[in-house]
């Protein structure tokens, strides 16, 4: 039986009412885990881009948000409605900063990311605790 079959079997409450036997059990080694989806430690996240760690920062914000607040040097804006979109141009063989003002829509960004397959870890966070902590933004395009 395959994983959607299941699923259905058990969103409809009819496990038991058919013949049909329960699925194996998968092994391990096919699972494949979610990535873990953090909360940026801003510190640790600019201690690293310093040490010149490969960071994918992802900044979810609109770029009227980007003119305004200014972003972290080194990341790349895709506004939250056009990520899934362009999911091809967020690469899967690194950790991913999701940032947006606050969290909220970086965690979405995280939610979509891991549901698309992304396997690295995930930090959310947002560019107002970066600026509250002191740490440098600069305007798109510099």
């Amino acid at each position: 039986m395959n994983r959607t079959m299941l699923a259905m079997i058990l969103a409809t409450g009819c496990w038991g009412c058919s013949s049909i036997e329960p699925a194996a059990e998968i092994p391990a080694a096919e699972v494949q885990a979610a990535p873990a989806v953090v909360e940026m430690d801003v510190e640790a996240v600019a201690a690293r881009l310093d040490a010149g760690e490969d960071i994918y920062l992802l900044d979810v914000r609109t770029p009227e948000e980007l003119e305004e607040h200014g972003m972290i040097a080194g990341a790349i804006n895709i506004p939250i409605d056009e990520l899934e979109a362009r999911m091809g141009e967020v690469p899967n063989d690194r950790e991913i900063v999701t940032y947006c003002m606050r969290g909220g829509r970086a965690s979405t960004a995280a939610d979509i990311l891991r549901e698309a397959g992304y396997t690295e870890p995930i930090q959310t966070g947002g560019i107002t605790a970066w600026k509250e902590a002191g740490k440098p933004v600069v305007q798109p395009g510099e």
